[in-house]
């Protein structure tokens, strides 16, 4: 098994292949246009990695919540090569490929994905032998998120592109203990995304290029707009 893994739901886009045992290769690149780099990168990633596009046998694509736009490209590169290379894909959420980043983390994991005016992408995770989700993916204001976070009366980490736009909000929590992620495991990364999809392709949870869809949460901004 080998995976091509593509995360391209916030600012950086990010590629790897992985396979049941661990990274081959990644790429990753901060601030730059996810339908500019994406590709190229997948190509150069191929190349380094001495990886024949004829041994991937899965796709795996952040399928959201995030950018609207950053989540087409990746559906839309994804659909593109598990058509081209007639396989399957494999979608996992990118509050998920955040919180794997951090897992050996002891306490409440909660990565935050700004959704902008207030609002955050988030949920929450405990720590241990795996990985386990306690809640549900959540659109909520941040001072909701404040006071859901007290209720755990655990240590807390955050992790996300929400952190810096929100750390005095998350730092007024006086009542438990705040960390942050470093800024090497604060940003998505593929080889996450990757290495998440492994169980759901043992399980066969996957999707064909032609069912695949991103999970938007919300309609975009622009759509949003036009009604206001």
């Amino acid at each position: 098994m080998k995976i091509l893994a593509i995360d391209s739901s916030s600012r950086n886009a990010t590629a790897a292949i992985v396979d049941e045992d661990g990274i081959i290769g990644e790429y990753s690149v901060n601030y730059l246009k996810s339908s500019v780099i994406l590709m190229p990168m997948i190509d150069d990633l191929l190349k380094t990695t001495g990886v024949n596009k004829k041994e991937i046998t899965h796709l795996a694509v952040s399928k959201g919540p995030g950018s609207f736009t950053g989540l087409r490209i990746g559906a839309a590169t994804a659909k593109g090569l598990a058509h081209a290379l007639k396989i399957p894909i494999a979608g996992v959420s990118s509050l998920d490929g955040l919180a794997y980043n951090i897992q050996e983390f002891k306490g409440i994991i909660c990565p935050v994905i700004d959704a902008l005016k207030g609002y955050v992408y988030t949920a929450f995770y405990s720590s241990g032998y795996e990985l386990k989700r306690l809640s549900d993916t959540l659109l909520i204001p941040v001072k909701e998120l404040c006071e859901i976070i007290k209720n755990y009366g655990n240590d807390v980490i955050f992790t996300g592109d929400g952190v810096n736009v929100y750390k005095s909000e998350l730092l007024s929590m006086t009542e438990i203990n705040i960390f942050f992620a470093s800024p090497v495991d604060n940003i998505s990364r593929a080889s996450s995304i990757g290495m998440l999809s492994v169980k759901k392709i043992i399980k066969g949870d996957l999707s064909t290029y032609i069912d695949f869809k991103p999970y938007y949460i919300r309609k975009p901004a622009a759509e949003c707009n036009m009604k206001a």
